[in-house]
């Protein structure tokens, strides 16, 4: 990981950051301006300013999308990712790398797209999500670029991820792997540490001549390459594991256990090759136990077929010597009474054969019973917990389809936009039944307040945070009468700041040990329209508006200020705007330019969202509505929807 940190920070170290942003201040070119933001960012992260280098890794993906250089773009994620790797912010690092990782594959630097994954890897792990990480670390290695000690490296992660799950023998194989990889490219420091965790791995499992042999292989190498921490450690764990050798002998570890089942095992292979036990079927699944007992039915007729055949074979051979023996004793006897016996002889023993038969049919039969017996009592089982889920699904369907009617009931009015603007178009998709995006408005008769915001989460969580909003806005404006955008949303931050501000069960903590509030909030857009005078002001947090005039489109930016995060602030970027009649202002959430979809199953991304609305807004609102329809549906081919989406749009 060195490397690709080296790669892009050391490009920034030439030049000052006032020296990089006074260049920014000059630069009119988005590449020019991605590259200046870029270099900013990475000598942030020289600084170990993390939050700083984020926000302007931020700015030159922004600014590389709107100018199509994919380059500047995967440079961006990468600072971003590095940065909110160094600062703990693992989920945010994750969606970095991913980005960076598509761009990567996009574009063939393998090398990038191995990083991406093994940044992943690494931050799945910090978060305990160790299925994940240790998906995205196979991945890594899946794209073939790595080889020797990087390899190993990952390897080994690969095996710390096992071991936290308490799959020993599977973290011992990746301890293996990566074993061998270092002996073929040689690190004595991590090798050594790496082979004092493996035979602790194997004390742990119970092969303590294993634990002790690799321990003193790492105590070895330690003390060849000089590393006498090292060296200490691996003698202390063969002491510590030399002391408790005698309290083993009354315990039986996994090891010994998987001796003993590796030793039955054989004996039962012997004794059926191909045949599973009805305990081994037991623990199946109910459709998986029904193939297997059809498997066992017709291995125990084909059984019952070879043993009547081996038995009949072995009367028949012992009836022919009885009677050659009869035969040569009776030699004088007459020839009737000769063939009389011999011919009881033979009915004796197909009476013998015939009564092993029947008894296997019975045994076959009782076995048969007994798993009938259980199939319908497991079936029973599972029907009842079948009905007890269906039930639960539903009460919990029905009791968020009601929280659906009540938060529909506090978005903004139809009737309220539909009076001041005939023109006018609500875009709304949840991605689950309620939403975390909201919308809100206000009319008193000389002007209109509209309120779009993307609230942290979906579904139930965000839909509660958005109720609280609500709430909030409806006492700020028509109760305290708060009208100014700026205004109104200096408010809505110290609501927020009261609630959440002080919640110190939402912290993270940096390198330094310093607890910083999670950022969660809303990301929101106030506006307000006097249709008479023709303008609008405007105030945002984290979010933009945008205006498409005769075909020429305009944002306004709002702040990157996150909203209830610091008490007092006022600044939220207001802004003026001029109005003509004709003229489609357009607010809106995240969610329909990061839906994923495509060819290459990308994000849908802003440029693209900008575009589509410059090339609509003529349409009635009516017609954009389904014209955005089609081509969301057409974007996604079925891919699933990853975020609500919510497009408010009104006609001057």
């Amino acid at each position: 990981m060195v490397s690709i940190l080296t790669l892009f920070v050391g490009f920034a170290s030439a030049q000052s950051i006032s020296e990089l942003k006074d260049q920014l201040m000059d630069a009119s070119d988005n590449n020019e301006k991605a590259n200046l933001e870029n270099s900013i960012a990475e000598a942030y992260m020289g600084k170990r300013n993390y939050s700083k280098a984020i926000d302007f890794a931020e700015d030159a993906i922004g600014h590389a999308e709107k100018a199509g250089n994919s380059g500047e773009e995967l440079r961006g994620n990468i600072n971003g990712g590095n940065a909110a790797k160094k600062s703990k912010k693992y989920k945010n690092a994750i969606a970095f790398y991913k980005e960076a990782a598509d761009l990567a594959k996009s574009s063939g630097q393998k090398n990038l797209v191995a990083y991406s994954y093994e940044s992943i890897g690494f931050a799945y792990s910090k978060l305990k999500k160790t299925s994940e990480s240790t998906k995205y670390y196979e991945k890594c290695l899946k794209v073939d670029n790595y080889s020797g000690k990087k390899e190993a490296a990952v390897h080994k992660s690969i095996a710390f991820n096992y071991y936290s799950d308490g799959k020993i023998k599977d973290a011992l194989d990746s301890y293996k792997d990566a074993d061998k990889l270092y002996k073929s490219s040689p690190d004595p420091t991590s090798h050594s540490r790496m082979l004092i965790n493996m035979g602790n791995v194997y004390a742990q499992y119970g092969d303590l001549e294993k634990a002790i042999s690799t321990l003193e292989r790492a105590s070895k190498m330690a003390k060849d390459n000089g590393d006498n921490g090292t060296h200490k450690s691996a003698e202390s764990a063969i002491e510590s594991i030399e002391k408790n050798k005698s309290n083993k002998e009354n315990q039986i570890s996994d090891f010994d256990e998987d001796k003993i089942k590796e030793t039955e095992n054989y004996i039962d292979n012997i004794e059926r090759k191909h045949m599973k036990s009805l305990d081994e079927i037991e623990n199946l699944s109910i459709e998986n136990q029904v193939k297997e007992l059809k498997i066992l039915n017709a291995q125990n007729e084909l059984l019952l077929q070879e043993q009547i055949a081996k038995e009949a074979a072995q009367a028949l051979e012992r009836t022919e010597l009885e009677n050659a023996k009869k035969s040569a004793e009776l030699a004088a006897s007459k020839s009737e009474l000769a063939l009389v016996e011999a011919e009881g002889a033979k009915t004796m023993a197909w009476l013998i054969g015939a009564g092993i038969a029947l008894a296997l049919v019975l045994i076959l039969a009782l076995m048969a019973a007994r798993n009938n017996k259980k199939l319908k009592a497991k079936n029973v089982q599972i029907a009842e917990q079948n009905a007890e889920l269906d039930k639960k699904n539903k009460n919990i369907t029905e009791s968020i389809n009601y929280a659906r009617k009540i938060q529909n009931a506090l978005l903004a009015s139809n009737l309220v936009l539909a009076k001041e603007f005939p023109e006018h178009l609500m875009f709304a998709k949840p991605r689950d039944i309620v939403s975390g995006d909201f919308s809100w408005c206000d009319n008193n008769g000389s002007d209109t307040v509209i309120a779009v915001a993307d609230c942290t989460g979906h579904g139930v969580p965000g839909a509660l945070m958005s109720v609280l909003a609500i709430s909030s806005l409806e006492k700020i404006v028509k109760q305290q009468g708060a009208r100014k955008p700026s205004e109104v949303l200096a408010l809505l931050n110290d609501d927020l700041h009261s609630l959440f501000g002080h919640n110190k069960t939402s912290v993270e903590t940096d390198q330094a040990g310093t607890e910083t509030l999670v950022k969660d909030g809303m990301d929101i857009v106030v506006i307000r329209i006097n249709k008479a005078a023709k303008k609008l002001d405007f105030a945002g947090s984290r979010n933009t508006m945008i205006k498409v005039s005769g075909g020429e489109l305009e944002e306004l930016k709002g702040s990157k200020i996150h909203l209830g995060y610091n008490k007092g602030h006022k600044d939220f970027n207001e802004q003026e705007m001029m109005l003509k009649s004709g003229d489609a202002v357009y607010l809106f959430s995240d969610g329909f330019y990061d839906q994923k979809g495509g060819k290459e199953g990308k994000k849908f991304y802003p440029k693209r969202f900008r575009d589509m609305l410059t090339k609509h807004a003529a349409e009635s609102m009516k017609d954009q509505h389904a014209s955005y329809e089609k081509v969301l549906a057409e974007w996604s081919n079925g891919q699933e929807q990853i975020d609500d989406i919510l497009v408010l749009g009104v006609r001057v």
